[in-house]
């Protein structure tokens, strides 16, 4: 083999010769009759001879290739005299080098006119100098102590001085790629310091990125980041001094790597996470370009949306005091996007428990609580209710056993809220005037004290303090058109009133007082007063707070309001349910006023029997016969057999002459009033007189 590997070297022409001479040596070391690291010596100084680009590359990638089973490493067969690892990277890192400058050399080869094919080519044969750096991963004898001390230093060394871009832009990729992760964690600040010093033009947003999504994905393995490795750190002071000359985009592109990162490594470190939402603002605010671009938007969105997606619990994001500063930098739709993905991760993971948490929430999502300079004119009604409706939950999330802080809370959000304008308050005011009222019989239930008053003059104070604000509420509502949900409002307001006992009868009084006042001035559709007025009936029979005197008042002037309706029927039938607020009959209130029940279901009955139509006043004497009869189980002695005897007659009197198509309905409901009559008399003596 000595013989044949100097023989071949006598060829007349340089290229065959080496050629050979690599097919031989490779054959002299495989039959070890050569130490392995004299004949790798040799041959990759050897081909230093072919100094054509592109024939030099395919040259030195044959001798890559023959050599690369026959490199003396750590358990290798070829170790020992053969030669060492150390011998092998140094084979490995001179054909590296050399095969590098002929790849650079390429493109100033030819005329001017073939560069962008010469620029081709060079990226066809980039892979033949990368397959060094792989070579190189794969030795065994490189361990971390010998790629931070030997093999990084010669790698970076060659691929900042080769200054061409197109080189260190790959080289420095191939590199992050081939060597392992803890090999980048350890010699981090050593690469860093290397990018640092590549040409201006090369993308470094592509390589850091590499760099910190292979860190990132190592972290979230599970494996270990030493303490003393502060990998957010060493990336913030670095990536501030290269993104001079990086567009925008590449730097929110980085920046978002790197907020993955830290969140990965350090997930409870939110001072790295507000530092990047802090620098990126501050780029953007310095640069003042125009971010209405896809690309610029899409990275402001993803940069929002990862701490969402990385804390799920909204409370965490409201901790990061520079995260609101993005937001101006986009349109109105994608702060709304925001800002509703923002307030649907609130409502299914957060609780809030302190007023400037919500002061700072609904600030941060204001582009659903209230209108925007930049927004359209027209908005899709669908869309907006269903923004809306995502605030008015949100005001159920608000829960403390502090009592005054969550009174305060419920003042913060109205304070928002009423900044919202008359479409948004229908939504948003209604749930805080409910919450109002659970906290005022929280706090009735927490300030009992003495059996004597009920209530201490705190408890009292508090309480009152809270209805004040539902009736501030209910009264804003009040201006808007939806009189008919304000007058429910302060019904519920009385109702909640009447049940924190006689100190509040004042206050009880003034909500209904509040409702008879929508009732008169907003209410004028005959159909929505009915409906008010049977509302009402319906509250005060509720009512347990009032004294004699201020209950005679509410319910006379229901009753006047329902005798003054329009429509004689509604007339009819709002002054027959008067009748049951001067009988109420239930374990915390027994008032009973047979009189009263007459008059008003006598006055139902001339009511009805003025209607011009047949139909309508036998419907109406049917329904007020069920009246009578209630009354009379009821053993209103007011209500005597002689008025079901007459009713019964003056209806078998009127209603052959009821309208056909009405007559199968109004049948079957006097017949069913009837049948209830005869069981009642067959069980009940006092049903034996009635005639029917």
């Amino acid at each position: 083999m000595s013989e044949l590997y100097e023989l071949v070297q006598y060829a007349g022409n340089i290229l065959p010769r080496l050629y050979l001479l690599c097919t031989v040596g490779s054959a002299y070391i495989k039959l070890k009759e050569a130490p392995a690291k004299d004949v790798l010596k040799d041959l990759v100084e050897m081909t230093r001879g072919v100094q054509h680009p592109t024939r030099g590359l395919f040259l030195r990638t044959y001798l890559s290739e023959v050599c690369k089973d026959k490199l003396p490493d750590v358990g290798s067969e070829y170790e020992g005299k053969g030669g060492s690892a150390k011998d092998s990277i140094d084979f490995v890192l001179v054909n590296f080098t050399e095969m590098n400058k002929l790849w650079v050399r390429m493109q100033h080869q030819g005329s001017m006119r073939e560069r962008e094919k010469r620029e081709a080519e060079r990226q066809e044969l980039k892979i033949l100098v990368g397959k060094n750096i792989q070579r190189l991963s794969m030795l065994e004898g490189v361990d971390l102590d010998i790629y931070s001390k030997h093999v990084l230093p010669k790698l970076v060394e060659q691929v900042v001085q080769c200054k061409d871009l197109l080189a260190q832009q790959y080289l420095t990729e191939v590199i992050i790629q081939a060597f392992p992760d803890d090999y980048h964690l350890r010699t981090l600040t050593r690469l860093l310091h290397a990018c640092s010093e590549l040409s201006q033009g090369v993308n470094l947003k592509n390589i850091l990125v590499s760099l910190i999504d292979r860190l990132a994905n190592y972290a979230a393995k599970g494996e270990h980041i030493p303490a003393e490795i502060k990998v957010f750190d060493i990336f913030s002071e670095y990536t501030a001094k290269m993104v001079e000359h990086m567009s925008t985009d590449d730097i929110l592109a980085l920046h978002a790597s790197l907020l993955h990162l830290t969140l990965t490594c350090y997930p409870t470190a939110l001072e790295n996470v507000d530092k990047i939402f802090e620098f990126v603002s501050s780029i953007l605010t310095s640069r003042a370009e125009d971010y209405s671009k896809p690309a610029t938007v899409k990275f402001i969105m993803k940069l929002l949306s990862i701490p969402l997606d990385t804390f799920k619990n909204t409370l965490t994001v409201l901790q990061l005091e520079h995260y609101p500063k993005l937001l101006p930098f986009l349109g109105y739709q994608n702060r709304k996007r925001i800002a509703t993905d923002i307030a649907k991760n609130a409502i299914e993971y957060a609780t809030f428990r302190q007023s400037d948490q919500i002061d700072k929430f609904l600030k941060l999502i204001s582009p659903l609580v209230k209108d925007q300079d930049d927004q359209p004119a027209e908005i899709d009604q669908e869309d907006f209710e269903e923004e809306q409706n995502i605030i008015a939950a949100l005001v159920h999330l608000f829960d403390t056993d502090d009592l005054e802080q969550l009174f305060l809370m419920y003042v913060t959000s109205r304070k928002h809220f009423g900044q919202g304008g008359p479409k948004r308050i229908t939504y948003t005011l209604v749930p805080l005037v409910f919450r109002a009222l659970k906290l005022a019989l929280k706090l009735k239930e927490m300030s009992k004290v003495e059996e004597e008053t009920g209530l201490s003059e705190q408890g009292i104070t508090g309480i009152k303090k809270v209805f004040k604000f539902a009736h501030e509420t209910a009264t804003a509502l009040a201006r808007t058109n939806l009189a008919d949900l304000s007058l429910r409002l302060f019904l519920q307001c009385a109702q909640a009133a009447s049940k924190c006992g006689s100190p509040f009868e004042p206050i009880a009084y003034d909500f209904v007082t509040q409702a008879f006042l929508i009732y008169e001035e907003h209410i004028s559709d005959s159909q929505s007063q009915l409906n008010a007025i049977l509302l009402i009936v319906g509250t005060l029979q509720t009512l347990t707070v009032f004294g004699e005197e201020n209950y005679d008042t509410l319910v006379t002037k229901t009753a006047l309001h329902a005798s003054k309706l329009l429509k004689k029927p509604d007339q009819c039938r709002a002054v027959y349910q008067c009748s049951h607020l001067f009988w109420v009959v239930a374990p915390e209130k027994e008032y009973k006023n047979g009189k009263r029940v007459l008059e008003c279901l006598q006055k139902a009955l001339k009511i009805a029997d003025t209607c011009m139509e047949s139909s309508t006043n036998v419907h109406l004497f049917v329904e007020i016969l069920n009246q009578y009869l209630y009354y009379f189980q009821q053993k209103n002695e007011a209500v005597a057999i002689k008025y079901l005897t007459g009713l019964t007659e003056l209806i078998n009197t009127n209603i052959a002459n009821a309208d056909e198509k009405e007559s199968a309905a109004l049948n079957t409901h006097y017949q069913n009033t009837l049948n209830y009559i005869r069981k009642k008399k067959e069980t009940d003596p006092r049903y034996k007189e009635v005639e029917i």
